[in-house]
């Protein structure tokens, strides 16, 4: 079976060298690039299934490529970087950024995280072209809210809605679970596939995009709401019937 093909977009040698020998050694062919537009480049020659992005990036930044990539591609994307600022973590994730790993690291952590986004992403989209096989059309439907399993496309009353694929999966996996109460940490499992290690701000993040598109008024959602001091939960009370047809 042929190897998995990784991007790997760094500018510091060190670190670029260190997390290519790590994930040569878990069975990943990794092409590397230490600057953005190489990035790009690359990411058009090779089309890799994942990319590992440092944002600071001399030139184009790594936010760009991200930028650049979600225009083609829904592949996962992992941002890699010493900023811990909260706004570069939301800025990354909002871009369509699938994952986050902030240095120093564990290269350990960083095999664990491909190989989680890796696993999901996959398993996902065979989901779905397996639904798209049905004769049945597939549709989660609440008031106003229309999630099509076929097409893999979300309708808010009659207008289409771009969810980004780990947005899609988060939505999906909550409105397939009408009125249950998840933890952050809970979410970050069965969408992402690893421990959050207490940073929740990739789930938060995902959250607060999926709102801004789907509701109406995302400072007093319909949908997805908090349940203060546990988690969230996809509310399916208002709807006439949330189902599945």
């Amino acid at each position: 079976m042929s190897e998995e093909r990784l991007l790997l977009v760094e500018d510091d040698p060190e670190i670029r060298q260190l997390i290519r020998l790590y994930l040569n050694s878990s069975g990943y062919e990794v092409v590397v690039a230490d600057n953005g537009a190489e990035g790009l480049r690359l990411f058009e020659a090779t089309a890799p299934e994942l990319v590992l992005l440092d944002i600071h990036l001399p030139g184009m930044d790594g936010f760009e490529v991200c930028r650049q990539i979600r225009k083609v591609s829904n592949i996962p994307i992992i941002f890699i970087s010493c900023r811990k600022d909260s706004d570069d973590v939301v800025q990354g994730l909002e871009l369509g950024g699938d994952d986050y790993i902030t240095k120093p690291f564990d290269p350990v952590v960083v095999v664990a995280r491909v190989q989680a986004n890796l696993r999901r992403a996959p398993i996902f989209h065979r989901t779905w072209h397996a639904e798209k096989r049905q004769d049945k059309k597939r549709l989660l439907s609440f008031e106003g809210l229309d999630i099509d399993l076929t097409q893999f496309c979300v309708f808010v009353g009659d207008t289409q809605v771009a969810l980004s694929a780990k947005e899609m999966q988060l939505l999906v996996f909550l409105a397939q679970n009408p009125n249950q109460v998840f933890t952050t940490e809970e979410l970050y499992r069965n969408i992402w596939g690893a421990e959050s290690n207490s940073d929740t701000r990739t789930v938060l993040v995902h959250i607060s995009s999926i709102r801004k598109k789907i509701e109406s008024n995302p400072s007093f959602p319909r949908y997805i709401q908090n349940i203060r001091g546990i988690g969230y939960k996809f509310n399916a009370g208002f709807a006439a019937e949330g189902q599945l047809n």
